[in-house]
């Protein structure tokens, strides 16, 4: 017995000063990341590109991942003709078969894509240089013969052709030519070695997609091993009830982001095809280009449209402004349609957001990570959106409170009585006319103190303007 009392006392300090050695240790080490966190951020952006084959595998996974499932459906269907169950041979085969279809239905798409695409943007490009100068040589006369025959407008195009000239003469002694003697020319080797970094980065994005193409294999052929391994740590390190939390919420981030960004692609690509029928009917020039333009810029939502829309209205405007103006109004046609009928047809509420949300998202993310902030930032803050509303019902449940938001909509207060019953008190149809009466007396009120400000000093000006006229007055007199 004294034997057992001695033990569970050590174990009972050894539990408690266990406890007080892991908080030094997280302070000490919260305290050295912070002192040396650009080393760090350093090593992790380090770790980062040797990792980059991986990165790409992951996405490249993630993004076969739905059409080596719909092969893999399909094989199974067929080889199960007949048979109850596949063995684990034929299973292995089968995944086999669906990652190598999956991986060549994704590069014949892009092969396909590139064929069909890239020669004729190569044609409109080409169209558009050996278009520009006539175009600009037009628009140089037309506005020559409307300055020639107004005097008013002659008179201020000189100016502001003096004024430019000016500005950018200055530019080119005081700005120009010095950079190019102190800093260009001394470095010309320097941006020949940036230009040779540049064609080596580039190679070297080739050498990783094609690594992570491998990657992405290994990836698709075992990742239930891989889910299974992290839902094993996940409970090896949380509790039962935080692990099962970790899961559910990863299983809702992906279905949230494979929903989202496969939807967006599928919608943006049907919104191209549309684009490039509709300008293959009405005419319009540079058709193929525009439209590759519009469908990948479609994929940012709410900015993407506009971002598409202005240089493309820009290269129509060089060859016909009519045509740009018709473009233009088909692009808000295209717009609407795609916001009111297409977009929730494919994507449906797979975020659940408002649309103020999602402009939010776009620039809080976009801000932070830049364009593809724009892309992923509505999916990953639908994900934080979903937890905050998940953690507040759960706390509102605690407090044996409603969850749904309208109840508090107009809320004056909450009361619990004595048998623990919830009463929610909103402030009355009267108490809201009330309260905007007297918010309008309060805008009025200061309204006609700004008023009285502004009357006060302009009396105050007129009186100075008359002080100054009879002194000007009388100082003519003496004279």
């Amino acid at each position: 017995m004294e034997k057992e009392e001695k033990e569970s006392v050590v174990k009972e300090a050894f539990q408690k000063w266990l406890g007080l050695f892991l908080v030094i240790i997280a302070a000490f080490a919260v305290g050295f990341v912070v002192m040396n966190a650009a080393t760090i951020w350093n090593v992790v952006m380090d770790l980062f590109g040797v990792l980059k084959p991986v990165v790409y595998g992951c996405i490249i996974a993630y993004l076969l991942n739905p059409l080596m499932k719909v092969y893999q459906d399909l094989l199974t269907r067929l080889m199960e003709r007949g048979k109850k169950s596949l063995s684990d041979k034929r299973r292995g085969m089968v995944r086999g078969c669906s990652i190598t279809l999956a991986l060549l239905s994704g590069i014949l798409i892009i092969i396909v894509l590139c064929w069909m695409i890239i020669p004729q943007i190569v044609e409109s490009l080409t169209s558009l240089v050996e278009n520009l100068p006539d175009a600009v040589n037009h628009y140089y006369t037309m506005l020559n013969e409307e300055i020639r025959n107004n005097d008013l407008l002659a008179d201020k195009f000189q100016d502001a052709a003096l004024n430019l000239t000016k500005y950018f003469d200055e530019i080119m002694n005081k700005e120009l030519l010095p950079w190019m003697q102190k800093e260009l020319l001394p470095n010309v080797n320097t941006v020949a070695v940036k230009f040779a970094n540049g064609i080596m980065g580039f190679l070297n994005v080739l050498y990783n997609l094609f690594i992570g193409i491998i990657v992405a294999i290994y990836i698709l052929a075992g990742k239930e091993k891989f889910a299974a391994q992290a839902k094993k740590i996940a409970y090896a390190v949380f509790r039962k009830n935080h692990a099962d939390t970790v899961i559910h919420y990863v299983r809702i981030t992906d279905s949230m982001f494979s929903g989202f960004i496969i939807g967006k692609i599928l919608d943006s690509t049907i919104i191209g095809l549309i684009c490039f029928l509709c300008m293959t009917v009405l005419s319009m020039p540079y058709a193929v280009l525009i439209s590759v333009i519009v469908g990948v810029t479609n994929i940012i939502p709410v900015f993407g449209p506009y971002l598409g829309a202005i240089p493309s209205a820009f290269l129509i405007l060089l060859v016909s402004p009519v045509q740009a103006l018709y473009f233009i109004i088909l692009i808000i046609v295209l717009q609407q349609i795609d916001g009111n009928l297409i977009g929730p047809a494919i994507l449906g509420e797979s975020t659940g957001l408002s649309a103020f949300w999602v402009l939010f998202a776009i620039l809080l993310f976009g801000g932070i990570w830049g364009l593809v902030g724009m892309i992923v930032g509505v999916p990953l803050f639908a994900v934080i959106y979903r937890i905050v509303g998940d953690f507040a019902a759960w706390r509102l449940r605690e407090k044996q409170l409603r969850e749904e938001t309208v109840c508090y909509e107009n809320l004056k207060s909450v009361t619990v009585g004595e048998d623990d019953s919830v009463e929610y008190i909103h402030f009355t149809r009267q108490e809201l006319e009330q309260k905007k009466e007297e918010k309008r007396k309060k805008r009025k009120e200061i309204g006609n103190r700004f008023h009285g400000i502004v009357k006060m000093v302009s009396r105050k000006g007129q009186s100075k303007k008359s002080e100054e006229r009879l002194d000007e007055r009388g100082d003519d007199r003496k004279q």
